[in-house]
């Protein structure tokens, strides 16, 4: 029988091993460890670079975090698909939330091996593949929208509704505004008008930097930056879509005739009353894929991490699963 893994949470995943301290994902420098683990390049996830620690990335990661948020990092920063220390042997895998984002399996001599999914999509999307369902014996999930009452429509279906609605602004001299995340749902809205309506939109300045990333890795991706003056008197004249960061409120954009609508999973769980539309496409996974994915893992020690951890914990453990919520596991920063 192996030892359990020695997970806690203190501002971070933290696995306090016998001669070092592994952090993943830190919300801030308390959450440091000696290896740092980054698993994408969301605002949320990324503190982690701006510690001096030994860090673990991929490459793409490193590179949105570098052009994006125009941050610099210091230290040692290891890319590639595997790690190894005298400690642990990490592996990264694809969790399909976004470009370069990763799952983490880490393997110890006494412990066996822990997955941490981080923000995980099993379902793939117009502009990526899914994340894999990783074996394991103690296992970290994505419970973001874990809770079993959410449903989310197909997304086929979501990206029909997307087309109609930009459809149906656009063609009577409006202009479709889509208010979406600008590193991933920016990307794939770009890429979805471009396959299903031969649109080429107009992005903003915050989703162009995303966006040259993301053709810099090899996706083509053709759209008009707001930056550019004919754009500018396109959005005046209507009949045109702007992409545009998310926002609690839609911001007045000069544009002829707007609609808007607010591209988010969180659509399931709160009213933006103030949009036109909300469609709630997410890049995470729902509670039905998250179920299978627990199973199919075959791990026998689950802890749920996200907004919906307790309402997922309890779904499992009625399911006969050894599941609690990670925040439940307070740990110290380090070992003394």
């Amino acid at each position: 029988m192996r030892a359990p893994w020695p997970v806690s949470w203190h501002r971070s995943v933290l696995l306090l091993l016998e001669s070092e301290a592994i952090s993943i994902d830190p919300t801030s420098h308390e959450g440091g460890g000696d290896l740092v683990l980054i698993s994408h390049a969301h605002s949320d996830h990324v503190a982690g670079f701006r510690l001096r620690a030994a860090k673990l990335c991929s490459p793409h990661t490193a590179r949105l975090y570098t052009v994006y948020y125009g941050g610099s990092i210091s230290g040692v920063v290891h890319m590639g698909p595997r790690f190894r220390d005298d400690e642990v042997e990490v592996e990264l895998r694809d969790s399909g939330h976004m470009l370069g984002s990763s799952q983490f399996r880490i393997h110890h001599r006494e412990h066996g091996s822990l997955v941490y999914t981080g923000d995980v999509n099993l379902e793939g999307s117009v502009i990526s593949g899914p994340g894999e369902v990783l074996e394991c014996d103690e296992l970290i999930i994505d419970a973001t929208f874990g809770d079993p009452r959410l449903r989310f429509p197909p997304r086929e279906e979501l990206y029909e509704e997307i087309v109609r609605w930009v459809r149906s602004v656009t063609s009577s001299g409006g202009t479709a505004i889509l208010y979406a995340h600008p590193v991933g749902k920016a990307q794939e809205l770009i890429k979805l008008l471009n396959e299903y309506m031969g649109v080429d939109p107009i992005i903003d300045d915050r989703v162009y930097l995303a966006t040259r990333v993301y053709e810099e890795a090899g996706y083509r991706l053709s759209y008009v930056p707001l930056r550019a003056g004919e754009a500018v008197k396109a959005l005046r004249e209507g009949g045109h879509v702007l992409i545009t960061p998310l926002r609690v409120r839609p911001k007045p954009m000069g544009a002829a005739k707007p609609s808007t609508a607010i591209v988010t999973g969180w659509a399931t769980v709160f009213s933006y009353s103030s949009f036109d539309r909300s469609f709630p496409l997410t890049s995470h996974s729902g509670p039905n894929l998250l179920a299978e994915y627990v199973e199919e893992s075959g791990a026998r020690t689950i802890y749920t991490m996200g907004y919906h951890a307790e309402e997922m914990s309890r779904w499992l453990r009625r399911r006969g699963l050894n599941a609690r919520p990670l925040a439940e596991v307070v740990g110290r920063r380090r070992r003394p």
